[in-house]
């Protein structure tokens, strides 16, 4: 991973944390669901797109700046208890993404969709349970808490299935569409 593209990614991967962490406290048309349950689930979706083309390390690399880069404003952005929720769930479920996509990538070479979904599926329900629990478990009736995690994970499955083309469009094809244009090339 060149420089240019490591920092670019680590600034976007901010971006989208820093987002949901403001918009995790307004819920949608006043239900259990809110509006950062709608833009976190593209963080993992950049990870992933990141995995399939540079090497673990290099993608870990990424996550622990993007995290740098995202704390600070998020305190601001968000009430502490929510900025220091979603460090934890951060912290922990994106290294979870990697380490299974990876592990996924090695098993099952062919089966592109399964890393993405498969990887992204569980570490978005630690990530939900860890979050929701740290931000919100003396806060509002236990009961609350795990109606608003059901319906926030409820919308990263939902999320996770319409993301599928884009990953295969962005790292699938997108690889394929590289070899086959420089192996065109070097064959002349």
């Amino acid at each position: 991973m060149n420089k240019r593209t490591f920092i670019l990614s680590a600034v976007c991967f901010a971006a989208i944390i820093v987002l949901a962490n403001f918009s995790v406290q307004y819920p949608v048309f006043g239900t259990h669901l809110t509006y950062g349950a709608l833009c976190y689930p593209l963080s993992f979706l950049l990870m992933n797109i990141l995995s399939e083309k540079y090497s673990k390390a290099q993608v870990l690399k990424t996550l622990r700046l993007g995290l740098a880069l995202a704390f600070v404003p998020s305190i601001f952005a968000a009430e502490f208890r929510i900025a220091c929720a979603s460090v934890c769930a951060f912290c922990c479920s994106q290294v979870l993404d990697v380490y299974v996509f990876f592990y996924l990538k090695q098993k099952f070479p062919k089966i592109w969709y399964l890393r993405n979904n498969g990887a992204t599926l569980l570490s978005q329900l630690v990530d939900t349970m860890i979050f929701f629990h740290i931000a919100f478990l003396f806060i509002q009736p236990h009961e609350d808490v795990l109606l608003m995690a059901l319906s926030d994970y409820t919308i990263k499955v939902l999320l996770c299935v319409c993301n599928t083309p884009l990953f295969w469009n962005f790292a699938i094809r997108g690889k394929n569409l590289y070899k086959t244009t420089f192996s065109k090339k070097d064959s002349l």
